[in-house]
């Protein structure tokens, strides 16, 4: 059985009229969304979340300030300490360290009452 030209049109119509039907239902037949709760819940959970970031990122910086106070004041006792031993066991080198960092070409006792004055300053 052959097709005649005006079936084969009537055929293509009725495809493209269904096609259409088809796309038009899928387009337009959906349900409506209410968003108005959602982007209210978002935003509160978008605010939480920044603030829950910020409370973790102070938190991490208190903690590695009190990190970092610990170790300069384990630094600074070690240096103590040293200064320490070298005024009991090697007065020249003691001596040697006052007129170094107190940028003189002898030493002095009272570049070292400078010297201790300004170290003490830190404290």
């Amino acid at each position: 059985m052959e097709m005649n030209n005006s079936e084969v049109k009537t055929w293509h119509i009725l495809v493209f009229m269904g096609l259409m039907g088809w796309m038009i239902y899928m387009i337009y037949d959906k349900p409506t969304i209410v968003y108005d709760n959602v982007k209210t819940n978002c935003k509160e959970d978008s605010l939480q979340l920044v603030i829950n970031e910020l409370q973790h990122t102070l938190e991490t910086e208190e903690d590695g300030w009190d990190s970092k106070e610990k170790r300069y004041e384990d630094v600074i006792f070690e240096y103590e300490y040293g200064l320490n031993h070298l005024k009991e066991y090697q007065p020249n080198a003691y001596k040697e360290f006052h007129r170094i960092i107190g940028f003189k070409e002898r030493f002095s006792v009272e570049s070292e009452r400078e010297n201790k004055k300004r170290l003490n300053d830190f404290n």
